[in-house]
């Protein structure tokens, strides 16, 4: 969100006691009685890209990354050698029991930093037949969970779902192969059982394992907006405590009473909101939305959303926006359909996905648009309302609201907004009226707490 994070974290690393790797200099420092607590300490990073990884923390601290595949593999030898580690937030998801082991029989002492949240709610598996993409496994339904219970491959044992190890299930019948995929999931998650038919769950909810954080002596996440988000709600479930900190002088503080307080970027003041019916949509631009433009004969949903992209575009360019200025996003699936010849609004050139966090790439650009509602997996939704009412903790059910709004501020954060000695306006259209709404509130709030500190000077 440009207000240092990633610098803050550099500092941090560079000039903390994650550099005291020679055994006879930690032994001196010992020596004199001052550092008789001093432990090895090593970090690892997960970091968005690998251009991130690469061409900024890499070439700013001591550190190793999984060199070549399969980097699950590698990584290992990096921790059993005690190595400070760079790594990405996909690798992340490949951690599993082995990846905690090592971490566990190593004799440093590990420390682990994200930049930004990572991928904590892993799926759903049942319910509707879907898609899936584990092991390769193409389909996998409500009829397959119950079967598993049946035949006594999965149980539910304290409220999480347990794959049973003394189950020899036929690994040739192609009906049964498809519960491998449930056998290696459960390596690097826990499951939990979701939906009711006749006394069994009809679907399973998959979660990172607490273990993988456990392993850590400390987990830092360096994001915005946190309170209410999938990270506030995973500690919540798994009993963690979380404390909140800030960033201040380049330096992280921790908050009174590690409480969290709502902070807000600079430069909200130099955002112009496109609020007009030119540029307006009636429709929620969700992904049902967009799934039936696909079928819609008629056209004319399609038509009037580039209709009003054509009005925001032109506006924009009015006041000085340029192709080469200007970035959008919606969802990857459907951008397809809003290819153009550029000379009524940018070509897929401009387009970046609605997730795109940590990159400066774009800080040049004055005009955003944000084609998109952004709502959560609606299974894991419901999983933690259930949680939620059956525990008696309302903080347990996931605010909708907040997670599109952050999603929302971080791609405008791609843009010129962040760069801090700049005083250029940057014309920002949202067609959703649920999503301007959200950014509309935030800034009115922004605002008042701007002026309230101006007055107190």
């Amino acid at each position: 969100m440009g207000i240092g994070k990633s610098s803050s974290l550099l500092d941090y690393l560079r000039f903390g006691a994650f550099y005291f790797k020679d055994e006879s200099y930690i032994e001196s420092l010992r020596r004199t009685g001052l550092f008789n607590d001093l432990q090895k300490a090593r970090f690892i990073i997960f970091v968005s890209t690998i251009r991130e990884r690469d061409e900024r923390f890499l070439q700013k601290l001591n550190a190793k990354c999984p060199g070549e595949p399969p980097y699950n593999k590698n990584i290992l030898d990096l921790i059993r050698s005690g190595e400070n580690i760079v790594t990405t937030q996909s690798l992340f998801g490949f951690f599993n029991d082995e990846t905690i082991e090592a971490f566990r029989k190593s004799d440093c002492v590990y420390h682990a930093f994200f930049d930004e949240i990572p991928s904590l709610f892993r799926g759903v598996i049942g319910g509707a037949q879907r898609l899936d993409t584990f092991d390769g496994i193409t389909r996998f339904g409500t009829a397959d969970v119950l079967l598993m219970q049946q035949e006594h491959m999965i149980v539910n044992k304290n409220g999480k779902v347990e794959f049973n190890p003394d189950c020899d299930y036929n690994r040739k019948s192609k009906e049964y192969k498809v519960f491998d995929a449930v056998k290696n999931l459960s390596r690097s998650c826990t499951l939990y059982p979701s939906g009711d038919r006749d006394g069994r769950f009809t679907s399973i909810v998959a979660f990172a394992k607490r273990e993988l954080f456990a392993c850590f002596k400390f987990c830092w996440f360096f994001s915005y907006l946190t309170r209410g988000s999938m990270l506030h709600k995973y500690c919540l479930l798994n009993d963690i405590n979380l404390e909140y900190y800030h960033i201040k002088g380049r330096l992280m503080m921790r908050n009174p009473d590690g409480e969290y307080t709502e902070t807000y970027p600079e430069g909200m003041e130099r955002l112009v909101i496109l609020d007009d019916k030119l540029f307006n949509m009636e429709s929620s631009l969700s992904k049902e939305w967009y799934k039936r433009l696909r079928t819609d004969k008629t056209g004319r949903g399609l038509k009037t959303l580039k209709t009003r992209f054509r009005n925001a575009y032109a506006f924009m360019r009015a006041h000085g926006v340029r192709g080469n200025t200007f970035l959008f996003t919606t969802f990857n699936t459907y951008k397809d359909m809003l290819q153009s010849d550029g000379k009524h609004y940018p070509t897929l050139k401009r387009f970046l996905p609605c997730n795109t966090k940590a990159t400066n790439d774009y800080s040049n650009c004055t005009g955003v648009a944000y084609l998109c509602n952004r709502f959560y997996d609606v299974n894991c939704t419901n999983f933690l309302a259930q949680r939620a009412k059956e525990q008696n903790i309302p903080e347990l059910e996931f605010d909708n609201d907040n997670y599109a709004l952050s999603e929302l501020l971080q791609f405008i954060w791609r843009s010129n907004v962040r760069v801090k000695d700049s005083d250029k306006p940057v014309y920002v259209w949202v067609p959703d009226k649920r999503m301007r709404t959200l950014l509309q509130n935030f800034r009115q709030r922004a605002m008042e707490v701007k002026m309230k500190d101006l007055e107190n000077l």
